[in-house]
């Protein structure tokens, strides 16, 4: 998969950076743009997951800010 950064693949970690991204730009350009985001082709490989942890950070509280993640 990925490097190993402490107990967290590069991977893993890319991953929850981007989810985070997410979170901001739709409080920053709206929930549309985001779904554009996810809807793009580029996504492909990684919109299902990318959208089922956006949701479920959401939903937990996560405000999108460095370093944060809900378990």
């Amino acid at each position: 998969m990925g490097r190993i950064v402490g107990a967290m693949s590069t991977e893993e970690h890319r991953h929850r950076c981007e989810v985070r991204w997410l979170i901001r730009a739709a409080q920053e350009k709206g929930r549309a743009w985001v779904r554009a985001y996810l809807g793009d082709k580029r996504v492909d490989g990684r919109r299902g997951r990318l959208r089922a942890d956006l949701n479920e950070q959401i939903k937990r509280g996560n405000s999108g800010e460095h370093g944060e993640w809900h378990d």
